[in-house]
């Protein structure tokens, strides 16, 4: 079997020659100039019955993968001054930190400043003890290296496990899962740079004028109301339409509050009511309020003071993305922050699921459009096109499906009826259904007769269902049908030309559709995977549109090794089972069965 723990292992000796000669820029800093220094060595793994892997996943990662070709990838971020450390022990640690499930950087550096829990880790590393990382130093080395470069480093683990055996790309699955960000939601979906410096003129006069006022008209219960400076939403997004107006958004709040003589307030001063409210007895205050810039002109009436919108989020990048509620399918749930879309190549033959393209955006509002984009990005590493492209609703575009088809691949895409009028009346009136099946003259559905990929259309037929109905209008129309006397009935061919996201190579509707539209689930099992199992993508403490990339790489990489290292020690204990009970015979380990008709499809020419 090319997949127990052994064979796998002679395997990786050829692989790791061709990944070195394939990365050959040299690290510019000297290694007099290094804080740490990893050196790839093998190490005897040891797997349990159970499965349990003596030392743990990060030893099996370790021992398995030579990771020095990340020094070659990420050369040109560095310069040949200063002091470093190797950048391959900084992206283990980060690497081992979420295999093993740390909730986050700080728990995980505080084990690796113990002398015996972060040994193994800090010997993979090849890091001292004296010399152990803080947390500004992860962030600033992802801050360094970005998302790209991580991707880089994520296609080459890729491109092992494609040497290794275990990808084929023939089918992919595509889906998106949202992850929200470390910033509360405030209410605006229209923010923007804009919104960090809202200008107010004249803003000293108009607070003067209004504490003048209550002091000229002291009403007790008004006196110490809230005074609340409000301005026209700057923002240029804003939809421009009649019936909605710019709204007006709070930017400062200010009260009167009685006078504490050892802590005057300073904006008595600054609003020019020092005197007035020294006579009363009062002082204004700031209860709400960012300033960010103050330009002070001629007069009180030409000064611009700058303000942060306080309905603008810490997180400017991150938007609202909406799915199901996991709990209740029924109800929708709306989610500040990003879209990991990640693509799962389903290997049948070998019954595993690994992921092999990520791309993160803000939100989900454009999650159709990357379907593309990841593909490319598999094209591009390692210049594999696949069979079969299946995807959600959210992908149902006609770029999508004229990209599949011009690759040579089948789209399994859910049909989006959008603004579609489905009811019966309105679906016979077009003449077909939403399954894209069209209606015989009687008035009977025709049923799918094959798909002719010559002329690229499929064909349907009646199949003369009038001969068993027992609807009194169908027998009498039977009576006079001319298409009666052909074999198969009533034929109408429905082209992938005039119905390009509606008819596919394989007809909706059918057992087979339904069978490869099954699949997709491994690529939500995958989604799943990176946020309950490994715990990278739930609730993470991440902000900005390039640290949530830089995670979603982590979590495909770690869930990519995960699954692999799982599969070995699964083939690796099924072999020794075997040969334990049967020594003569050579050991033999069959896989799943794979449907003929999808192995008829990825087999075509």
């Amino acid at each position: 079997m090319p997949f127990s723990i052994g064979r796998v292992i002679n395997k990786l000796n050829h692989i790791h020659f061709q990944i070195s000669s394939e990365h050959q820029i040299p690290f510019p800093k000297p290694e007099i100039f290094w804080l740490s220094k990893y050196l790839y060595e093998r190490r005897y793994i040891r797997i349990h019955p159970d499965g349990r892997i003596e030392g743990g996943l990060s030893r099996f990662v370790s021992s398995m993968i030579n990771f020095s070709f990340i020094r070659s990838l990420v050369a040109d971020k560095y310069s040949i001054a200063g002091i470093a450390y190797d950048p391959v022990s900084l992206f283990l640690l980060e690497l081992f930190r979420h295999i093993e499930k740390y909730s986050d950087m700080k728990a995980f550096v505080e084990v690796l400043r113990d002398g015996d829990r972060g040994r193994h880790y800090r010997l993979y590393a090849g890091i001292n003890f004296e010399n152990v990382p803080c947390e500004a130093t992860f962030t600033n080395f992802k801050d360094r290296l970005g998302e790209e470069l991580y991707n880089q480093i994520f296609h080459v683990l890729v491109e092992i496990a494609e040497l290794l055996g275990f990808l084929s790309y023939t089918i992919i699955a595509t889906d998106g899962t949202l992850f929200p960000t470390n910033a509360r939601y405030k209410g605006c979906t229209w923010f923007e740079k804009e919104c960090k410096c809202v200008e107010f003129v004249g803003i000293i006069d108009n607070v003067r004028r209004r504490v003048l006022y209550r002091l000229n008209h002291p009403d007790r219960k008004s006196l110490f109301k809230d005074m609340r400076v409000k301005v026209e939403c700057p923002s240029q997004r804003f939809p421009d339409h009649a019936k909605i107006p710019r709204p007006r958004v709070e930017i400062l709040t200010l009260c009167l509050r009685e006078a504490d003589p050892e802590k005057p307030s300073i904006f008595n001063q600054i609003f020019g009511v020092k005197e007035e409210l020294q006579q009363a007895g009062l002082d204004l205050v700031v209860k709400r309020g960012v300033l960010t810039e103050v330009i002070l002109g001629d007069s009180a009436k030409t000064d611009s003071f700058f303000f942060r919108c306080p309905k603008m989020p810490h997180d400017p990048n991150a938007k609202i993305g909406v799915r199901r509620n996991p709990k209740n399918p029924d109800r929708i749930e709306k989610i500040f922050g990003f879209n990991a879309i990640i693509d799962t190549s389903i290997e049948l033959d070998l019954g595993i699921e690994l992921p092999v393209a990520c791309t993160t955006i803000a939100g989900n509002g454009e999650e159709g459009r990357h379907f593309i984009s990841n593909k490319i990005q598999i094209m591009n590493h390692h210049g594999k096109a696949s069979k079969i492209h299946i995807a959600d609703a959210k992908y149902d575009e006609i770029n999508n499906y004229n990209f599949s088809r011009s690759q040579g691949a089948i789209p399994i895409i859910d049909y989006n009826p959008r603004s579609e009028n489905l009811s019966p009346d309105a679906l016979k009136a077009r003449g077909y259904d939403q399954k894209g099946w069209p209606y015989a003259p009687c008035g009977l559905i025709n049923h799918p007769n094959g798909f002719d990929k010559k002329y690229q259309r499929a064909s349907f037929s009646c199949r003369r269902q009038c001969l068993h109905s027992k609807d009194p209008q169908i027998i009498k129309y039977s009576e006079t049908c001319k298409h009666w006397i052909n074999y198969h009935g009533h034929t109408r061919h429905m082209s992938i030309k005039d119905h390009p996201r509606l008819i596919n190579e394989v007809l909706r509707g059918t057992d087979r559709y339904q069978k490869l539209k099954s699949l997709r689930s491994a690529s939500e099992r995958t989604n799943s995977s990176a946020k309950e199992d490994l715990c990278i993508l739930n609730k993470p403490k991440v902000r900005g549109i390039k640290n949530a990339g830089v995670l979603a790489q982590l979590a495909v990489m770690a869930l990519l090794l995960k699954r692999i290292i799982c599969f070995i020690i699964k083939v690796t204990l099924a072999m020794r089972k075997i040969s334990s009970n049967n020594p003569s015979s050579k050991p033999y380990l069959p896989g799943p069965e794979v449907p003929k008709f999808i192995l008829n499809l990825i087999q075509r020419e």
